[in-house]
């Protein structure tokens, strides 16, 4: 029985690995009614990063990421990605070195590549400052516009050629490891 087990989990999981995903953060859908970013930073000067400013909080755009990011895969129909919380100081090292951000998550598929969502909502920004409040200073005016927020993404990508590697690599010091420990267990036994 675990013969026929294990070459078949082997398979399955090298399908996950090699099966297509996005490639750049261009492959990622904008938020709904917003506006691309084109500010210094937020287009070609930083590889795989884009920004948009919308009328969306934080807990529709991470959801919407989230989903988005998932919806990408094809293995994102039997399984959601891992989310991983970071304080808003960890974006100017994970996202891009002048940013601020009051909020930032990232979802990961393990051995596949991850992207960062970092938001910046004015209001939130004042409240924890417990700076007055008024209309101007809790938005992010844009060409006339006053958005709620402001999005950047930034995803990381891996080479196939990397997760191919990673993945025997797995195995392989499993299956030594595995076999290591059953010759103690026979030696115990003896």
């Amino acid at each position: 029985m675990r013969k026929k087990i294990l070459p078949f989990i082997f398979i399955l999981g090298l399908l996950y690995i090699i099966l297509p995903g996005p490639t750049s953060v261009e492959d990622f859908s904008p938020l709904p009614q917003s506006a691309k970013s084109d500010e210094p930073g937020d287009t070609v000067q930083v590889p795989n990063i884009a920004a948009f400013f919308s009328f969306s909080k934080r807990a529709e755009i991470t959801e919407f990421y989230r989903q988005d990011y998932q919806d990408s895969f094809i293995f994102g129909k039997f399984f959601p990605p891992l989310t991983l919380n970071y304080p808003p100081e960890e974006a100017k090292r994970m996202v891009r070195d002048q940013i601020y951000v009051t909020f930032m998550e990232e979802y990961v598929y393990p051995l596949r590549g991850s992207i960062f969502v970092g938001g910046y909502e004015p209001f939130v920004h004042n409240e924890l400052l417990k700076a007055p409040h008024n209309f101007v200073g809790d938005h992010v005016h844009i060409n006339g516009v006053y958005y709620d927020s402001k999005t950047t993404l930034r995803f990381y990508p891996n080479n196939i050629i990397w997760r191919i590697f990673v993945y025997l690599a797995i195995w392989g010091l499993s299956i030594s490891v595995f076999k290591i420990w059953r010759k103690s267990l026979q030696k115990e036994i003896i």
